[in-house]
């Protein structure tokens, strides 16, 4: 009997170390995730911040386990004093996080943002304290149950600041949730608040007060640590499914299918690979093999096992996840798998012409297109070619002239032409099922035509075998089906460019559209503030949306589709460039640098003259930045970094001159028809002021 409780006691401590590597190994992805996808929201980066003192304290656990069980080693103790860098900023972190959710539902108090920097210098103070004195913490005792510290004189002091700053932070979520007013932030902020204490209630030191409970069996400790760990492990993931959804610039399905993927082939799998190492030990005295090929052959083999499984519950997994949507999101994957890209295409006529070749004892054959955009320009031209000619140069990647592909594609059906000039001989037999052949220097030419037989897709060319067509009926009727496939797949690629070319064209406004979905994502009800599609109060993104613009003054798609084109300020310019928004971003752009001009005689090195000089010269006049900072007398360094200040001087006068405008639309409201409209004309003529027109530059449009 005690074989067996010593057997199931290891059990559950190798499980509990698991467990706890999976949770270390789930909150760095989970910081991770945070990184690449909401790293714009505060409440993702205050989660984010909950997720490092998680890793802090639990990796100090993890460590002072390894080293208590290492006879060679003697850091136990540093590795439980260590693990006190999350403890120590888990309640303020847990209190910053649950002012964040409260601040996005409107509810902005000066005492919890006062509460939150108070508390970020206790912890400080208090890993200080757990480093270098005994105060909080003494040396720790080794039982027979697991080494822990022993509590000092503040430890109480401590513990009491701990679970008091914990209940503040709880009922701040529970609070957040009861503000929320839609359904679907209600039910995440539910998912939220249930999983909220879980981490910092887990992470608290007991044993320093308590000991290791001798009166009990040895198991029902380890057991009891064991179910709280994964509860922690278990709340930080739900956690941080619901944050992934503030800041993120997607739609909802979207964030919920990468999250899942994220988490089954980061976190899951890597937690796989390591339970393989650690049981591959003990596995090593069962079969007396090396523990290390033992574990480098179960982690190939997870991997593996993992990607096959993903792929095999992906479309379900895509069902579940699109709930209502699935049947769209199953069209929306069939379009994406079906498409055929330029490669495709001229794999597939390739195929074609080897077909023709071996049907027709031709040496040589080749196709030419000009796949034609919505304004029916040339804009993909594709030459397949197939076996061996001696090119001259003259006509290029293709055996015969232009002029031979443009008579072949005049040549109407059922009026044949032919002679190696592409002169008009006398009529010859037919190729009526498809199309007439032409003759020209050596090659027969064939017209890919469109189902409708209005539009000549293509020209499919092949060396002749003789001076005329001469085709048996079955080579005839081999001709008509690859003739036919080759002009259905140029009619299927240009129909498909059409199609991409309409969907460029709506990607900026997706873009927009998702940003400003991921600017409502608050737990509360989204107010008239979230829909403004410029963050003109925000002084990061505002910045970097004007310098964007600026990057690309005189043309590129930063400033054709900024969102500072819905300024009321470009609006109101609109109208003086004749309903061209572009034009009429860049003039309040040139106006903006316009009133960074300083008074008196221009300078290049007065200081006054140095943000006004960089931008008239770098962006107005256009030079290279190497001329730049020749004619300003500065290193490229230096010129860099006072052109981050222009810019920023820049957005912030943008910021002045949007303000200005609303104030006058606001002001025009109230005014009579008469006066706003007097008001209104008074305002076009300052803006025709000839100091602020970006036109005047000689760079192109």
């Amino acid at each position: 009997m005690d074989a067996l409780l010593s057997a199931v006691l290891g059990a559950v401590q190798l499980l509990n170390r698991i467990t706890v590597t999976g949770i270390l190994v789930t909150a760095f992805a989970l910081v991770i995730y945070i990184g690449l996808y909401n790293r714009r929201s505060p409440i993702a980066r205050d989660y984010a911040i909950v997720l490092l003192c998680v890793i802090g304290a639990y990796l100090g656990d993890l460590l002072a386990q390894v080293s208590e069980l290492d006879p060679r080693t003697d850091s136990t103790e540093l590795w439980l004093r260590l693990q006190w860098i999350g403890i120590a900023f888990i309640p303020v972190a847990s209190l910053a996080l649950s002012d964040s959710l409260l601040r996005a539902t409107g509810d902005s108090s000066p005492l919890r943002q006062l509460a939150v920097k108070i508390g970020y210098g206790i912890g400080a103070a208090t890993f200080v304290l757990i480093l270098i004195t005994a105060l909080i913490a003494t040396p720790g005792v080794s039982t027979e149950g697991l080494t822990h510290l022993t509590p000092g004189p503040l430890f109480y002091p401590f513990t009491l600041y701990y679970f008091g700053s914990v209940a503040w932070a709880t009922y701040n979520v529970f609070e957040a949730r009861r503000r929320s007013l839609t359904a679907t932030s209600k039910r995440r902020m539910t998912y939220f608040a249930a999983a909220f204490a879980a981490p910092a209630l887990g992470m608290f030191p007991y044993l320093l007060p308590v000991g290791w409970p001798a009166a009990f069996p040895h198991l029902l400790p380890w057991v009891g640590i064991l179910l709280v760990n994964m509860g922690v492990g278990a709340a930080i993931t739900f956690m941080g499914y619901t944050v992934a959804y503030f800041g993120a610039s997607a739609p909802d399905r979207v964030i919920k299918r990468r999250m899942v993927k994220y988490l089954i082939r980061g976190p899951l799998t890597a937690a796989a690979v390591i339970t393989a190492f650690v049981l591959s030990t003990r596995v090593e005295r069962w079969l007396d093999l090396p523990g290390a090929f033992i574990g480098l052959v179960a982690a190939a083999t997870i991997i593996l096992m993992v990607q096959w499984f993903i792929d095999m519950v992906q479309p379900t997994l895509d069902r579940l996840i699109a709930g209502d949507d699935a049947e769209e999101v199953r069209r929306l994957q069939q379009f994406s798998a079906r498409l055929m890209t330029t490669s495709d295409l001229t794999q597939y006529l390739e195929n074609i012409l080897a077909a023709l070749c071996d049907l027709l004892r031709a040496r040589t054959a080749f196709i030419t297109t000009c796949l034609t955009d919505e304004r029916d320009a040339c804009a993909a031209p594709i030459n397949v070619i197939i076996g061996n000619f001696a090119s001259d140069g003259a006509h290029g990647a293709l055996p015969v002239p232009p002029d031979a592909v443009r008579s072949a594609t005049t040549l109407q059906p059922g009026r044949a032409a032919n002679g190696a000039n592409g002169q008009h001989a006398p009529s010859r037999r037919a190729f009526e099922v498809e199309n007439d052949f032409i003759v020209w220097g050596g090659y027969w030419l064939i017209p890919l035509r469109s189902q409708d037989h209005h539009e000549v897709l293509g020209v499919m060319g092949l060396a002749a075998r003789t001076a005329e067509p001469d085709l048996s009926d079955e080579e005839r009727e081999g001709v008509v089906v690859l003739v036919s496939q080759a002009a259905r797949a140029l009619e299927d690629a240009s129909k498909q460019r059409r199609a991409f070319e309409a969907l460029e064209r709506l990607v900026p406004e997706a873009d927009d559209m998702q940003r400003r979905m991921a600017g409502t994502r608050n737990p509360a009800a989204p107010t008239v503030a979230d829909f403004e599609r410029v963050p003109v109060d925000n002084h990061d993104d505002f910045t970097q949306l004007v310098r964007d613009a600026l990057s690309q003054y005189w043309g590129g798609p930063k400033l054709a589709e900024s969102p500072l084109l819905n300024l009321r300020v470009v609006s109101e310019a609109i109208k003086q460039e004749n309903g061209n928004a572009t034009k009429a971003l860049r003039r309040v752009l040139a106006e903006a640098i316009e009133r960074l001009k300083p008074d008196g005689t221009r300078s290049f090195t007065a200081a006054e003259w140095m943000l006004y000089n960089i931008l008239e010269l770098k962006i107005m006049q256009n030079m290279k930045v190497r001329d730049v900072a020749r004619k300003l007398v500065m290193s490229e360094s230096d010129l860099y970094r006072k052109q981050r200040a222009a810019f920023e001087e820049v957005a912030r006068i943008v910021a002045e001159m949007e303000r200005e405008a609303r104030k006058r639309e606001q002001q025009a409201v109230w005014l009579p028809p008469d006066v706003g409209a007097h008001s209104r004309l008074g305002h076009e003529h300052e803006m025709e002021e000839p100091t602020v027109t970006a036109g005047s530059s000689a760079s192109p449009q």
